[in-house]
């Protein structure tokens, strides 16, 4: 049974012109990572394995990844050097240029940055514990609890999951590069569904998925479970963003957009668990 990952595909593909087809065709059998789907994901092509479609990718907006030379920031972390290591798509943090000095939220001025600060957004510095920084971290670790569904969907065969887990995962990088960069989050839609229709799909399950709300068990199986654990992983990330940009009072936090996203991704990561209850994964 041959095993096609992200690095197999990136050497097929080193060409840009070889991009240029719209799917990727692969033997009966063949097993494709989950890195090597989101990175076909990414270029917008098709996946094909034993002449059965297992996903269309979109067609709009191609970014071919290896050609994207985003400008440096500082205060952002390094890609991996490693050409064998997993690459990131475009949506990922550019690479980090060391300034000439730094600044510190206490208004001085660094020519080392030192183990308790951290860059907070170019050459500024801030306590580790900073909410933003937080909130951060968190992401991170929600980037690597969907990297663990996606093994244990993988595993079990599905296909749809795998695709569905890394289109999840993309948008959170996009939250990710949006807030380090502070530029708008523009990205709101998810499976195809717009912010209304998460909104709506997630309320009323009934309607769409012909079962109603339910409290999870063992019994739904692992596929459930592990996307509960995700969409509650969300709503922990949902907070930590509040936190993080809030100003007090009435008032609304000053990264609305972000809080905004987070909820309609804890919808998307709910509407997932309906479909792997009635057996859609």
């Amino acid at each position: 049974m041959a095993l096609v990952t992200e690095s197999t595909l990136r050497e097929q593909f080193c060409n840009p012109a070889a991009l240029a087809g719209t799917r990727y065709e692969a033997p009966a059998g063949t097993v494709v990572s989950p890195a090597a789907r989101a990175w076909l994901i990414d270029q917008r092509m098709d996946l094909v394995i034993g002449g059965k479609v297992i996903f269309a990718a979109p067609r709009c907006d191609r970014v071919v990844v290896d050609q994207v030379k985003p400008e440096p920031v500082a205060g952002a972390p390094s890609l991996p050097d490693d050409p064998g290591a997993t690459q990131v798509p475009a949506s990922a943090l550019p690479a980090f240029t060391r300034p000439e000095l730094f600044d510190v939220v206490d208004g001085s001025q660094l020519a080392d940055k030192p183990e308790h600060l951290t860059a907070l957004r170019g050459n500024l510095l801030v306590p580790k514990g900073h909410p933003q920084i937080r909130f951060r971290g968190l992401l991170d670790s929600l980037e690597a609890e969907i990297l663990v569904a996606q093994v244990e969907f993988l595993r079990e065969g599905s296909t749809a999951g795998v695709a569905d887990l890394g289109e999840v995962l993309r948008y959170v990088k996009n939250i990710l590069r949006s807030e380090v960069l502070d530029q708008p989050f523009g990205h709101v839609a998810l499976f195809g569904f717009d912010d209304e229709e998460l909104r709506r799909r997630s309320h009323h399950p009934k309607d769409y998925y012909g079962i109603p709300h339910f409290a999870t068990s063992a019994e739904d199986g692992l596929g459930v479970v592990l996307l509960n654990r995700l969409r509650t992983k969300v709503r922990e990330v949902e907070l930590a963003a509040y936190d993080a940009f809030a100003v007090g009072g009435t008032q609304p936090p000053t990264r609305i957009d972000l809080i905004r996203a987070l909820n309609r991704l804890s919808s998307a990561v709910y509407i997932m668990m309906f479909k792997a209850k009635i057996k859609e994964y």
